[in-house]
């Protein structure tokens, strides 16, 4: 199976620095924009099903890199991570804190914990490689989301610093299961 992951085109939140969680922003313009060139960048890949997050930033994403060429499956198990009492609040109050340390596996202030979020993410790996075992898919979510089933085909342990894997909002990965 090959499966290529795009997060979702910038949004005014990610530009200001907000935090979205699970709130449903729209693309801005520069989003949607990012959205045609990942449609650009993909344009000779034929995907056999494309599988988003129903929140509006991915749906959007997904629809325009899509373009008809394949069913999408909008699907919430690649909804954004619950950022809790973070969201609409700026990303710099949420980005020391530890919600990304496996051991200490927090879910205060709303958070949802690392271990679910990857829990999700391998629940979601684990019914596309059942359905579509050696098919190509296209996968449009979000940064933790992406984040987690990067580490899930990659490889991770409990020292691992999953914030090391940057996830660039239009940008597509590419991997081979």
């Amino acid at each position: 199976m090959v499966i290529y992951v795009v997060r979702h085109g910038r949004t005014k939140w990610n530009e200001r620095g907000i935090m979205q969680g699970l709130t449903d922003i729209d693309l801005d313009d520069v989003g949607i924009k990012q959205a045609y060139l990942a449609k650009e960048e993909l344009i000779g890949v034929n995907f056999d099903v494309c599988f988003s997050s129903p929140l509006r930033r991915a749906s959007k994403t997904a629809e325009i890199i899509v373009d008809n060429r394949c069913k999408i499956i909008y699907d919430d198990l690649l909804i954004e991570r619950s950022m809790g009492t973070f969201e609409k609040k700026p990303y710099n109050l949420y980005k020391n804190s530890p919600y990304w340390d496996y051991n200490l596996n927090l879910s205060d202030n709303g958070v949802e914990s690392i271990k679910h979020l990857f829990s999700r993410a391998s629940e979601f790996l684990n019914k596309i490689k059942k359905q579509y075992n050696d098919k190509t898919v296209l996968v449009v979510s979000h940064g933790a989301l992406i984040r987690a089933l990067h580490y899930l085909i990659m490889g991770y342990d409990s020292k691992t610093d999953f914030l090391s894997f940057n996830v660039s909002n239009a940008k597509v990965y590419r991997y081979e299961i």
